[in-house]
């Protein structure tokens, strides 16, 4: 098969197309070979004597122009660019692409490709962007897709992450035991707490989403034994008695009188112990975040921290509330 060395458009490139030239180039490589490596144009008028099935055969796609099967202009039932072409590919259910086709829908339907009417959100956010760069490019359109295409690449491969290898990857966690789920109450909140071992620097977020099972505390290990504790801003869990519980037990002091627990509650790094900075600003107790340079690593095994998270969490050696 002819490989296809251009894509053509009608007109300047808009959120709805960028979305599928990025879908294009990502996954339509079967279907039509050489495509990610295929040039923008535009046209403004189909060539004498050509069609549709003409400039397939010689390695030209149209995409939104000419009528053809990726032209949603005209369709019956009211369609993006985008969508035609994750029906073509039959891709119209990869989840890593549902935020990316919602945003090109919500632009080119409704104009709101940004919904906030903040002036500065407006002109920063990805179809203002688009819009600034079609002005100071007006001769060369073809340019457009070279800035915006890596930062679509970028949100898909954190989409890929979130839908697919984050998922595997608890999965697996759990199977194989370097992950553990469990409840723990504070004061009238329910908490629901994981505790897992991995490199992965989407994890936590991810672990913290709806479709991560919404724990409302992470503790993640890093191979280096670097470990970082990190909150669901929604629940408000207060830290205080762990902060202190892990100091203490990062020091290997055992003394549990509630005087001892309230001085190693403090926030920020502590002299004494300098391996946990509690952040209020992020409600998080880090040994170093995910890069944690100079910072030394816990000497905390993993599987000790749900027994102080349990004390911890609980308020079970010390209640700040009643100090």
């Amino acid at each position: 098969m002819q490989d296809f060395t251009k894509i053509i458009l009608p007109t300047r490139t808009q959120p709805d197309t960028l979305v599928a030239i990025f879908i294009l180039k990502t996954y339509g490589r079967e279907k039509f070979p050489g495509i990610d490596k295929a040039k923008i144009e535009v046209w403004q008028e189909m060539p004498t004597g050509e069609n549709e099935e003409s400039l397939l055969a010689k390695g030209v796609l149209l995409l939104d122009f000419g009528g053809g099967k990726l032209d949603h202009h005209g369709k019956e039932i009211k369609t993006t660019a985008s969508n035609l072409v994750v029906e073509l590919l039959g891709i119209q259910n990869e989840a890593s692409l549902t935020k990316l086709l919602e945003y090109a829908k919500r632009d080119d339907f409704f104009g709101k490709g940004t919904l906030s009417t903040d002036p500065i959100d407006r002109a920063l956010g990805l179809s203002g962007l688009v819009g600034a760069l079609n002005k100071c490019l007006p001769n060369n359109p073809e340019q457009v897709p070279d800035y915006i295409i890596p930062l679509l690449w970028a949100h898909h491969q954190e989409e890929l992450k979130r839908t697919e290898e984050m998922p595997r990857e608890l999965e697996s966690a759990l199977k194989s035991g370097k992950a553990e789920v469990f409840s723990v109450r504070q004061r009238d909140k329910n908490l629901r707490v994981i505790t897992i071992a991995s490199d992965n620097a989407s994890l936590a977020g991810f672990l913290r989403s709806q479709i991560g099972g919404r724990h409302d505390v992470v503790v993640q290990q890093l191979s280096s034994g670097h470990t970082n504790i990190l909150t669901r801003p929604t629940k408000h869990v207060d830290l205080r008695s762990l902060a202190s519980l892990i100091r203490l037990t990062e020091l290997g002091k055992t003394e549990r009188e509630s005087q001892v627990m309230y001085n190693f509650s403090k926030t920020g790094k502590m002299e004494e112990v300098q391996e946990w900075y509690y952040d209020p600003a992020t409600n998080s107790l880090l040994n170093g975040g995910l890069n944690p340079k100079e910072t030394l690593a816990t000497k905390i095994p993993l599987n000790h921290f749900k027994k102080i998270l349990e004390d911890g969490l609980s308020e079970k050696l010390w209640n700040p509330l009643k100090r």
